[in-house]
């Protein structure tokens, strides 16, 4: 395939501007994995960790984009390398087959917690060591073997498996023969080392997150079953531990999805690009773009996968805090500058003897939030009149009962 001068430098570019995004996300995963002890006891975290491994180091290499490449290389915009620095780019490019086998294994893990109720312990110990074995030794053997075979070359988008010069003629479409100088037979390992792997990976995450969703589908049917049993002790038991369950594997199926997704928006573009070149010996200018755009940037993608859970705490979190500021004044410090009405709303123990609920659901404050008026506010009962609409605030220390004034800042405390 051939491109312009102006849409070659264009596909040289894009990887310099998207391969740091990719390095920095997996580099961040990283960090956080390293930093936090009770992480890195945990089997999906040290999968985690050996993704982003080796996504960081794919992410610099295809970050060099065209430099690597030997100088003169032809249809190439601003190759500055030799056939080392292409190989040693290669290297780490192939290597990271790794990746979507991880996503496959990631995908495996959450199969064997939620459906099959292993543990973490468990499919450390049982699992994780296979896991690792197998895409460890095949990433990197294949990488050791197109070194050793010469299959290292220019590629257009970077330096990967390719004959050496482009276009010529490979042994296995030509009866033997081949006038190749390097890299004779590189439409087959490519295949076969590659996207042969890749698609594995694909169909066989696909086939995982099915059996996945319907673990999940089988315990939201089971709790459904509760609601038209008679009630009992060890019924409600029963029912509040699958009730955890299901929503501990509900949020790992999510998880497990967003990865999964960042897996095919990954390599999409690259799959189709491949697919055409095979089948119409050339693809397109767009199609190009696209596969030089998103390829980088898995690394980046799994950086947003893996802080989006804590992106929901923190608007959860927000969320409360706004309904409390908006239903009892300045929330943290617990004051309520206006009092209209006190009916339905529960106390719960806070720091410095302070109580402060709904009937609804408990916002606990956390320590050293409390301001220093809470200590001098009255202290006031709430009294509700034999279930009568309203109820009234009384000050504990000569029982008379607290208006409602626009002003008014007090301390409420339950009536035992």
């Amino acid at each position: 395939m051939s491109f312009t001068i102006e849409q070659s430098k264009i596909l040289s570019i894009i990887p310099h501007v998207v391969g740091p995004f990719s390095l920095f996300g997996s580099v961040y995963i990283m960090v956080s994995v390293l930093r936090d002890r009770t992480k890195w006891t945990k089997p999906y975290y040290r999968l985690l960790f050996a993704m982003c491994t080796f996504d960081a180091f794919s992410s610099l290499a295809l970050g060099l984009s065209t430099w690597p490449i030997p100088k003169g290389s032809a249809g190439v915009y601003a190759p500055l390398g030799t056939v080392r620095t292409c190989e040693a780019q290669a290297f780490f490019i192939q290597a990271n087959i790794a990746s979507p086998l991880y996503n496959f294994m990631l995908s495996l893990y959450f199969l064997l917690q939620v459906r099959y109720g292993m543990s973490e312990k468990q499919i450390g110990k049982r699992a994780e060591p296979v896991m690792h074995a197998i895409t460890i030794v095949f990433g990197l053997g294949s990488s050791f073997l197109c070194i050793a075979l010469g299959l290292f070359n220019d590629s257009t988008l970077w330096c990967w498996i390719n004959s050496s010069p482009k276009g010529c003629d490979q042994s296995y479409e030509n009866n033997g023969i081949t006038n190749c100088e390097r890299g004779d037979n590189a439409e087959i390992y490519r295949w076969a080392i590659f996207f042969a792997p890749l698609w594995a990976a694909i169909v066989g995450t696909m086939v995982v997150m099915t059996l996945l969703v319907l673990a999940v589908r089988s315990q939201e049917n089971k709790l459904a079953k509760y609601q038209f049993m008679p009630r009992n002790s060890t019924l409600q038991r029963q029912q509040k531990q699958d009730r955890r369950q299901h929503q501990q594997s509900h949020r790992v199926t999510n998880q497990a999805l967003r990865f999964v997704a960042v897996f095919y928006v990954t390599w999409a573009f690259a799959t189709v690009n491949r697919l055409l070149q095979l089948i119409i010996g050339h693809s397109y200018f767009w199609l190009m773009v696209l596969h030089t755009v998103f390829v980088p940037l898995q690394g980046f993608f799994n950086f947003l996968v893996f802080i989006y859970p804590r992106y929901l705490k923190w608007k959860k979190l927000r969320s409360q805090d706004n309904s409390d500021t908006s239903r009892y004044g300045r929330y943290s410090g617990v004051t309520l500058n206006r009092l209209s009405t006190f009916e339905g709303i529960l106390a719960m123990q806070r720091r410095k003897s302070i109580i402060l609920a709904s009937e609804t659901r408990e916002s606990p404050v956390e320590a050293g939030e409390e301001d220093d008026f809470v200590e001098n506010a009255p202290q006031v009962t709430l009294q509700n009149n034999g279930g009568e609409e309203g109820a009234k605030a009384v000050d504990l220390e000569n029982g008379s009962p607290i208006e409602n004034e626009e002003d008014s800042s007090v301390c409420i405390k339950r009536e035992a």
